[in-house]
């Protein structure tokens, strides 16, 4: 029986993150106060806004000798239909030249410098200089991360590696009950293999790879699979609309490659197309996304057995 006053305030469009006072003063809010930002909290609101691409800033010392030469030349066979020697020798470019090019390397005063993309994806050994980019694997005996471990394994190398060595590991450690039918066996799938997949590159995709102590986590539970990705939501991104297909890139060139690479969709609707669709046809359930803290959850449970 009271007349309510509404009141929606909208995202200034004239202003870009991070926002400063008249004093010139950045601030961020700490409960119910604020304090003063720190320059890697300025560079993380930075990202979240689409400002700032962590992925495209050099790597200290790692310079065109930490290039696995194999590996970049396989990618270009992949995107140009060229052998990378061939068109070198076409073209006359030098290998640094086109990796400026491809905005894979760097010149800072006169030394050339590998991006975070490019060490990661092609890297001799990425986590030397990142070291946050393994995943931390792990099969528990039960629901809780205090039951038995089975199979524990760290992950490392260039990302498409990763990406396979996960693959192995949920192999390697989901259940596969089965049913009887007289002289023959029935399979049970507890999840499906596409929705896993596209979760796991999710990740390795789209963490916050300026986070430099939180590696991605991949908890195998027995009522579950969690994987766990170091940072926030970027830009617009929120727990509701993700499951929309409400889609923004924190790390556009890893995205790129990836995508290249044949381990991504170009499109974005991943998340609703591939991990809630399939993931609730087979387990009658819908994965759970949560942030806890500074980090990313995405529960997919098991199908229930009979």
């Amino acid at each position: 029986g009271h007349a309510l006053l509404a009141l929606t305030v909208k995202p200034a469009l004239n202003h870009l993150k991070p926002y400063r006072t008249a004093g010139g003063r950045f601030y961020v809010r700490v409960g119910k106060d604020k304090q003063d930002a720190t320059g890697r909290e300025l560079m993380r609101i930075a990202q979240a806004a689409g400002e700032l691409h962590y992925d495209e800033s050099p790597v200290l010392g790692a310079g065109l000798d930490e290039l696995a030469l194999p590996a970049f030349a396989a990618y270009h066979r992949i995107q140009f239909g060229i052998s990378l020697d061939e068109h070198l020798a076409q073209s006359g470019l030098m290998l640094a030249r086109l990796l400026y090019n491809l905005r894979l390397l760097h010149d800072l005063d006169g030394e050339q410098t590998l991006s975070v993309a490019a060490v990661l994806v092609f890297g001799v050994n990425p986590q030397r200089w990142l070291p946050q980019s393994r995943v931390s694997a792990a099969a528990f005996a039960g629901n809780d991360e205090d039951s038995d471990i089975l199979d524990r394994r760290e992950l490392v190398g260039r990302l498409p590696v990763i990406l396979e060595d996960a693959r192995v590991f949920l192999d390697r450690n989901i259940r596969r009950p089965a049913r009887e039918h007289g002289f023959g066996r029935e399979d049970i799938l507890l999840y499906d293999r596409t929705a896993l997949g596209e979760a796991v590159v999710n990740a390795v995709a789209h963490r916050d790879y300026s986070l430099s102590g939180s590696q991605i986590r991949l908890f195998l539970f027995r009522d579950r699979i969690e994987v766990r990705s170091p940072g926030r939501l970027p830009n617009s991104i929120t727990l509701e609309n993700i499951k929309m297909g409400v889609h923004a890139e924190r790390n556009r060139a890893i995205c790129t490659l990836l995508t290249q690479l044949g381990y991504m969709s170009a499109i974005g609707t991943g998340v609703p197309r591939l991990i809630v669709r399939l993931s609730r046809q087979l387990a009658g359930r819908e994965p759970e996304f949560r942030l806890v803290g500074e980090e990313l959850r995405v529960h997919i449970w098991a199908r229930a057995l009979p």
